[in-house]
C-alpha cells in the first residue's frame, strides 16, 4: 500500500482525494509545530498521522505500521518546557538547563512502558507493541483498538448505569489493576477520560504516564482529572500509592451509578458535604455505597488501601442487606387447634433432629447449615477470586521472564514477536536513560552528525563487505534494543564497500577524475606515471596497468598504475637569416588530442614515436 494514499486524519485510504471521505481531514491541514508533523516517518516504519493528544509528559498520534500494515498509537516523551522542536524537523533540542531533568525523566518513562510492555497480554490495557529511541527521544507503540471513552458511553446511556451493570463490567479492570498495582505502577489518572469502552463492551484502561505528570507542582505541565484526582495528588509532597487509584476507580463508580461527578478533592477539604450514593439513588446497595464512599475517604491513612479490599468491600452483602432481599410476606398462619399427641414407644425417633425440644414445642427450627450457608457462599466466591487473580499473576511474571523487547521490523515478526523485554533489562533501565537504536546500513559520516547530541559514534574499524557500501555502518557495539546512556560512545565498524572491484573506463576521463572514481570504489594503492603522447590532451589517461572491466581483489598486494599524458611544448630554430640577426625561437603547438594518430605512432606505448613536425620559415 502507498503511504501518500493514507488519509493522515484516520489511516485510511483516501486515493488522490484532496478531503478524506472517511473522517473529513484535508491535505496541509496545519499543525502545531511543537510536534511532528503529519507525514513524517519514524524508524523508516511509522508514518505519523495528527495529534490525538498531549500532556505534560508528551504527545500521543496517530500512526500507521507500514510492516504489518495495522493502525497504532504512537506516544513520544516530549515534555514541554525542558525541550523544543527544532524547526522543520522531528529532533527534539533539549534545554541546557534541563539536561539532568529530562534525562531522568525520560528513564522513568522508559521504564514505565518497559514494565507495561511485559504485561501486555492483559486484556484490559492498551497494549505495548515496540519501544525504540529516535530523535534524542523514545516512542512507545500501543495497538490502535477501537471503541469509546467511558464518558461517551455513559452520555449514550442515560448518563449513568445500574449496580447490576457495573458489577458486570468493572470486575476483569478490578483484576487488571490489581495486577498492575503489583508490578509497581500506579495509574494516577483513572477517569471516564482514561477509560475505553471496547467494541466487545470491555473496559479498557490506558493513559499511563510519569508520576510529576499527575502530581502538582511539580517540573511538567500538571495533568490531573478534577474530581477524580486524590487530594494527596494536589501536592508535591503528598504519599501517593495503590490508594491514590483506589480513590480514583471509586470516583468513577461513584459517577456512573449516580450520575453525578463527585466534588473536587481541594473542594472537598474545605467543606465536605459528599452525599454517599445511596442517599442520590436508592437502587444503589447499601453496602456497594459505603464501599465507595470509604475509597473517597479524604485522608489516605483511612482510605481503603488496596484494589482487593475494594473489591471485597463491594461484593459483600451485609446479613441486614440479604435477609432484605430475600424476604417474603409469610402466608397467614390458621388457627391452632391443639391436637392430640401422638404416642411413641421409643422417644429415640427425634434424635435426628437437633432442636427436639422446639418441635415438640410446635416450634419452626433453623438448621445450622440455614445459618451459615450465606456467609459460606460470600467466603467460597472471594477464594475463588483470590485464586483465579494468583493464577493470572503467576502466569503473567512467568511468561514475562523469558521475554525481551524486540524491535525487529521485518514483516514475518508477528505483533506477540515485536516487542520482549527481559527481568535483567528492566533491572539495569535504573543505570539507562534509552533504548538504543539499529545504526547498521545507514550512513557513517552523516549518522554521526545527526546523532551527535544524544550519542558519540565510533568507528573502530573499517571492513569490506559485499552485502553494504562504502560508509555504510555494519556493526554496532549496543545491540538494538538494549539499554544505552545518552552520551556514552558507541562503537561501529565502517565498511569499505565491495572486496572485489571492477576497473573503470578511463577513455577521455582526466588523471584526476579518474582517480577519484577509483578511489570511490576502494582502488587506493595507485600510483601514476606521465608519459609524452600528443594523440591525447595532457593530463588525460592513457592507460591502466588493469585493463578496464578486469577485476582486482582489493584483500592482495595488488598495484594498479595509471599512465597520462604529459605532453611539454615544442620548440624549432629558425634557419640563420643573411644578416646578423640575432636567432629567433618559434613555438609549435601540438596537435589536438582529437587528431588520428600518425603512421608509426602507438598511442599506448607512453610516446616514443612522435608525429612530424614542420619547422617555421
Amino acid at each position: 500500500m502507498s503511504e501518500n494514499r493514507l488519509c493522515y486524519g484516520c489511516m485510511e485510504v483516501k486515493g488522490e482525494q484532496v478531503v478524506c471521505p472517511h473522517c473529513g481531514y484535508q491535505d496541509g491541514t496545519p499543525y502545531l509545530p511543537d510536534y511532528i508533523a503529519p507525514g513524517t516517518m519514524l524508524r523508516e516504519r511509522y508514518l505519523i498521522g495528527v495529534l490525538l493528544g498531549h500532556n505534560g509528559e508528551g504527545a500521543t498520534y496517530l500512526a500507521y505500521d507500514t510492516v504489518i500494515c495495522c493502525k497504532v498509537l504512537i506516544r513520544e516523551y516530549m515534555p514541554i518546557g525542558l525541550c523544543t522542536r527544532i524547526k522543520g524537523k522531528p529532533i527534539i533540542s533539549v534545554n541546557y538547563n534541563n539536561l539532568a531533568q529530562y534525562k531522568a525523566l525520560m528513564a522513568e518513562y522508559t521504564e514505565l512502558n518497559k514494565t507495561l510492555a511485559r504485561m501486555r497480554n492483559l486484556s484490559h490495557i492498551n497494549p505495548t507493541l515496540d519501544l525504540f529511541a529516535e530523535n534524542n527521544t523514545t516512542y512507545t507503540v500501543f495497538e490502535y483498538t477501537e471503541g469509546v471513552k467511558l464518558l461517551d458511553f455513559l452520555k449514550d446511556n442515560a448518563g449513568e448505569l445500574s449496580w447490576n451493570q457495573a458489577k458486570k463490567m468493572f470486575p476483569p479492570l478490578f483484576t487488571t489493576l490489581s495486577l498492575v498495582h503489583n508490578a509497581g505502577i500506579v495509574h494516577r489518572g483513572i477517569s471516564p477520560e482514561t477509560i475505553y469502552v471496547t467494541e466487545k463492551g470491555n473496559l479498557q484502561l490506558s493513559a499511563f504516564c510519569i508520576s510529576s505528570v499527575r502530581t502538582a507542582n511539580t517540573e511538567l505541565k500538571t495533568e490531573l482529572f478534577p474530581g477524580y484526582a486524590a487530594p494527596e495528588q494536589y501536592s508535591a509532597s503528598g504519599r501517593q500509592g495503590t490508594w491514590t487509584d483506589v480513590y480514583g476507580i471509586c470516583a468513577v463508580l461513584y459517577r456512573i451509578l449516580t450520575g453525578c461527578m463527585p466534588t473536587e478533592a481541594p473542594s472537598r477539604l474545605d467543606n465536605d458535604n459528599l452525599c454517599a450514593p445511596h442517599e442520590l439513588s436508592g437502587s444503589i446497595p447499601v453496602h456497594v455505597s459505603r464501599a465507595i464512599m470509604d475509597g473517597l475517604a479524604l485522608n489516605s491513612d483511612e482510605r481503603t488501601q488496596t484494589i482487593t479490599e475494594l473489591v471485597t468491600r463491594l461484593f459483600e452483602e451485609t446479613e441486614e442487606e440479604t435477609a432484605q432481599r430475600t424476604a417474603v410476606t409469610p402466608p397467614p398462619v390458621p388457627k391452632y387447634e391443639p391436637q392430640p399427641e401422638p404416642e411413641y414407644e421409643d422417644e429415640e425417633v427425634y434424635e435426628d433432629y437437633e432442636d427436639y425440644e422446639d418441635l415438640k414445642d410446635g416450634k419452626s427450627a433453623v438448621s445450622a447449615f440455614d445459618k451459615v450457608k450465606v456467609p459460606m457462599i460470600i467466603g467460597i466466591l472471594l477464594i475463588t477470586v483470590i485464586l483465579i487473580v494468583a493464577l493470572v499473576l503467576a502466569k503473567v511474571f512467568r511468561d514475562s521472564d523469558s521475554q525481551v523487547i524486540s524491535q525487529n521490523s521485518s514483516t514475518s515478526s508477528s505483533l506477540s514477536d515485536i516487542v520482549t523485554v527481559t527481568t535483567e533489562a528492566v533491572t539495569a533501565t535504573k543505570e539507562y536513560d534509552s533504548v538504543m537504536i539499529n545504526v547498521v546500513g545507514m550512513d557513517y559520516k552523516a549518522k554521526k552528525a545527526d546523532l551527535a547530541e544524544w550519542i558519540e559514534l565510533n568507528c573502530i574499524a573499517e571492513e569490506y563487505s559485499d552485502e553494504y557500501p562504502a560508509g555504510q555502518i555494519i556493526w554496532q557495539s549496543v545491540k538494538e534494543g538494549e539499554d544505552f546512556k545518552s552520551g556514552d560512545t558507541l562503537d561501529v565498524k565502517v565498511s569499505l564497500g565491495p572486496s572485489k572491484v571492477k576497473v573503470p573506463e578511463f577513455k577521455g576521463v582526466t588523471l584526476s577524475a579518474y582517480i577519484a572514481e577509483i578511489e570511490k570504489i576502494g582502488i587506493k594503492n595507485h600510483t601514476s606515471t606521465p608519459a609524452v603522447n600528443y594523440n591525447y590532451a595532457t593530463g588525460a589517461v592513457i592507460k591502466t596497468s588493469v585493463e578496464p572491466g578486469e577485476t582486482i581483489d582489493l584483500t592482495t598486494d595488488y598495484k594498479f598504475v595509471i599512465t597520462y599524458a604529459d605532453n611539454p611544448a615544442v620548440t624549432t630554430t629558425a634557419p640563420p637569416a643573411a644578416t646578423t640577426a640575432p636567432t629567433a625561437e618559434t613555438t609549435v603547438a601540438p596537435p589536438p588530442a582529437s587528431q588520428p594518430a600518425q603512421p608509426g605512432s602507438n598511442p599506448g606505448d607512453g610516446g616514443q614515436d612522435l608525429p612530424g613536425i614542420e619547422e617555421a620559415d
